[in-house]
């Protein structure tokens, strides 16, 4: 599953990388596993890194700025927070095959 956001052009914030692929627990090994942890781990870190950083740009932002800016802000944070939870929902799922094949 990959998911995308696409930051504003002229945001502070950073760009966000691509997901991770997750690996498929009815055929990964043991460190595959691991590996598509601390990836998720990671991705998930950024995810909320980027998510605080458009929260904090609509606390900052001028009086002038304009509300649709303002509001591609905050979707832009809600869309972070949704695709760590999808990202982690997608591993979720894959560690329970890993584990019904042990």
């Amino acid at each position: 599953v990959v998911v995308l956001i696409a930051p504003i052009a002229g945001a502070e914030c950073a760009k966000l990388p691509r997901a991770p692929e997750m690996p498929q627990g009815a055929s990964a090994s043991d460190d595959e596993m691991k590996e598509g942890h601390d990836a998720l781990q990671k991705y998930v870190n950024i995810l909320q890194v980027y998510e605080n950083c458009m929260l904090q740009q609509i606390k900052d932002a001028p009086p002038d700025t304009k509300p649709e800016l303002k509001r591609q802000w905050q979707a832009n944070a809600d869309a972070a927070n949704d695709a760590a939870h999808q990202i982690a929902d997608v591993y979720s799922i894959q560690l329970r095959a890993y584990k019904a094949r042990q």
